[in-house]
C-alpha cells in the first residue's frame, strides 16, 4: 500500500512539472482565479492584478504551455483597448474565489522581430509571487470568444488543462 502512494506521488510531481502541450488551442492565458484587484479603483480601473493559479504559453513555443504556476499576473491597459480589457477583467472577477477553470487572451500574438506583423510568436506571460513590486504588462490581445468558461472544438485542450489547474490550485 506505501508504495503505490509513492508511485502515485512521484506520478503527480513528474506530471505537474512537465510542460502541456496543446497544439490546436488559441487560448493564450488558462485561470483559476483567487482574487482581482483593480487599480487606481474598481470604478476606473487602468491596471489589474489576477492572483491564482495559472498555464501560460513557453516563450517563443509552438503549442507549449509551463506547467501550473501560482502567483499573479498583473496588466495595465493598451491605449484603444481599454473597454475591451476592462469586459474582461470584470468577467475575470466574476469567476474569482469559485474554483472553476476559465481561459483568456490570445495564445498567437503579432512577432515584434517581424516586420510584417505576422503570428508567429507565442504570448509572453509572466507569474509573479504574490506581494512582488513590478510594472505592469500590457493586457495581451483579447480572445476573440472573450473570457472562455468551457471547451469546444476551437480549444480541444480546454478540460483537460482546466482539470490540471484545479488539481494545482487544491495541491496549494
Amino acid at each position: 500500500m506505501r508504495s503505490s502512494r509513492i508511485v502515485a506521488l512521484v506520478s503527480m510531481v513528474l506530471v505537474s512539472a512537465t510542460p502541456l502541450l496543446a497544439k490546436g488551442g488559441t487560448i493564450g492565458i488558462y485561470a483559476v482565479v483567487d482574487t482581482v484587484a483593480f487599480e487606481p479603483d474598481e470604478t476606473s480601473p487602468e491596471r489589474v492584478r489576477i492572483c491564482g493559479v495559472f498555464v501560460v504559453p513557453v516563450p517563443m513555443s509552438s503549442g507549449r504551455y509551463k506547467a501550473p504556476q501560482r502567483g499573479c499576473l498583473y496588466f495595465r491597459m493598451a491605449p484603444g483597448m481599454e473597454r475591451i480589457a476592462e469586459h474582461d477583467w470584470r468577467d475575470l472577477k466574476a469567476f474569482a474565489g469559485t474554483g472553476r477553470g476559465v481561459g483568456f487572451a490570445q495564445y498567437w500574438v503579432p512577432n515584434p522581430a517581424d516586420p510584417s506583423g505576422n503570428p508567429h510568436h507565442s504570448l509572453e506571460v509572466h507569474v509573479w509571487n504574490e506581494g512582488d513590486v513590478v510594472s505592469p504588462d500590457v493586457y495581451p490581445l483579447p480572445h476573440g470568444r472573450g473570457i472562455v468558461r468551457t471547451g469546444d472544438g476551437a480549444d480541444p485542450d480546454f478540460e483537460r488543462i482546466v482539470a490540471e489547474l484545479q488539481r494545482a490550485a487544491r495541491r496549494d
